[in-house]
């Protein structure tokens, strides 16, 4: 029973993978976050990009 019960307690290599993976877990949150914000910044580019040939092609019409 004690044999199996050993079977069951963490070792080493096992808390330097849980850290691990915590670790890795925080760096993709990180580059979603950046990657959101990067698609953010290209879309407000896109609409301003559009708003000028909108209000340029405006302009040249009158």
């Amino acid at each position: 029973m004690a044999r199996a019960l050993l079977g069951y307690l963490p070792t080493s290599s096992d808390r330097y993978l849980v850290e691990e993976v915590a670790r890795l877990k925080g760096r993709v949150r990180a580059l979603e976050a950046e990657l959101a914000e990067l698609k953010a910044s290209q879309e407000s580019e896109h609409l301003l990009d559009e708003l000028h040939r909108i209000t340029t092609g405006a302009s040249a019409l009158a």
